[in-house]
């Protein structure tokens, strides 16, 4: 079983988590605690849906600008890599 430290950050208390959990600077954890085992148990699966979020979110904003490319306008760019092909 691996090992979270706990340190004192402050009047409170904290941990740092490993970089693979793809945890996010101010992300906020789901989390329950399970006092008769002794557990804590942390859901990660928002991060997925958050990050998805936040790319779709983002790639909108191109159309609220007007900032878009017509498929013709697509081929003429890009079409020595094969766009269309």
């Amino acid at each position: 079983m691996k090992k979270l430290k706990v340190r004192k950050i402050g009047n409170s208390l904290g941990s740092i988590f490993p970089k693979d959990w793809e945890v996010r600077e101010g992300a906020t954890l789901n989390y329950e605690v399970d006092k008769k085992n002794h557990k804590v148990i942390i859901d990660l699966n928002y991060i997925d849906i958050e990050h998805d979020r936040n790319l779709i979110e983002k790639s909108f904003s191109d159309f609220e600008k007007h900032e878009y490319l017509s498929e013709k306008d697509m081929q003429a760019k890009f079409g020595k890599y094969g766009w269309t092909k």
